[in-house]
């Protein structure tokens, strides 16, 4: 059995003489038919492109969302580079293109004998070039009590130049202290003489912690006592000699005097110079000299404390230049 073969042709001359509806519903037919083709041929690829625009766009709002932010906070942190830039400027500006070390020696020098230290050794190291300036270190050893060690750097840190101060080392040498250091002043690159502007630093520090107790002696065994190492009380029937009458400020160094394989030193109180050895006493709280150096002397004084405890304190006197 076959099936009739479909004759559009005169399927079509046989439609236009269909009743109303059914011409209506043969149009309804055919216009789905169109629509349903026109969507699978035409429509159905460009919803599957906006979709695929539509889901870009929301990557690039993501994206454009923290680009903003980005943004903001880079306006926001431009203002303090700025400040930082324009500090970082006026610094390289308080420098000078001529080299600073001979100044800086003279410093160190003036400081040491303001603050009752000794200089073991001073060594100029070679200039180190950076990008915008250039170092100019100096390895700096100085021999001291804690408290005048702690006051000599203190002012160092108040020089109207700059200066930085690196690799500290602290060690004890008797009932003193060794301090070594390096120590770097700056200058420009350029060949500029003079600063572009004089050097304004702000409030310095100022060592004012004399009452407190040296760390690197023994703890006192009264949490009342004065700064000091306990020791025995001292011989008070002892006949005291006529510099022990004397204030140990009022003591100047003015030099050596070696006789065999025994030093002595040399100090000078109004306009009198006297011999002293090691075991002598000189001031008025039983000061003993313990060590005689070429630039310095050693002292050891006693005192009372509160509880009626004795304690020794050290002291050095430093040798005077120029006397």
């Amino acid at each position: 059995m076959s099936l009739p073969r479909l004759d559009f042709s005169t399927f079509s001359h046989n439609a236009s003489k269909w009743p109303l509806p059914g011409k209506l519903l043969l149009g309804c037919a055919l216009a789905g038919l169109v629509l349903v083709v026109g969507d699978c041929v035409y429509l159905s690829p460009s919803r599957e492109r906006l979709h695929e625009r539509e889901a870009q766009e929301e990557v690039l709002q993501q994206v454009l969302a923290q680009k903003v932010d980005l943004a903001s906070r880079l306006e926001g942190g431009a203002h303090p580079a700025q400040v930082m830039q324009e500090k970082t400027g006026g610094a390289l500006g308080h420098l000078s293109g001529t080299p600073d070390m001979p100044a800086l020696l003279d410093e160190i020098a003036r400081l040491v004998a303001a603050n009752g230290v000794v200089v073991e050794g001073v060594t100029v190291l070679d200039e180190q070039t950076r990008p915008f300036y250039i170092e100019e270190p100096v390895q700096v050893d100085v021999v001291g009590a804690y408290h005048d060690l702690a006051t000599f750097v203190s002012a160092l840190g108040g020089l109207s130049r700059i200066v930085t101060v690196h690799d500290i080392t602290l060690r004890t040498e008797g009932s003193l202290l060794r301090l070594g250091m390096l120590v770097r002043t700056y200058r420009s690159t350029s060949l500029r003489g003079e600063p572009d502007s004089v050097f304004e630093s702000g409030p310095a520090f100022v060592y004012d912690a004399f009452s407190l107790r040296d760390p690197f002696q023994p703890v006192a065994l009264q949490v009342d006592h004065l700064p000091g190492r306990p020791v025995l009380a001292p011989d008070l029937a002892r006949a005291r000699g006529a510099l022990e009458k004397v204030a140990i400020d009022q003591f100047e160094m003015v030099g050596t005097l070696s006789r065999g394989e025994q030093n002595f030193a040399l100090l000078r109180v109004a306009s009198t110079v006297h011999r002293l050895a090691v075991g002598d006493y000189l001031g008025p709280n039983h000061g003993k000299v313990t060590a005689i150096h070429d630039g310095y002397i050693e002292l050891a004084e006693l005192f009372p404390d509160k509880q009626g405890a004795w304690l020794e304190r050290p002291r050095i006197l430093v040798l005077k230049l120029n006397s």
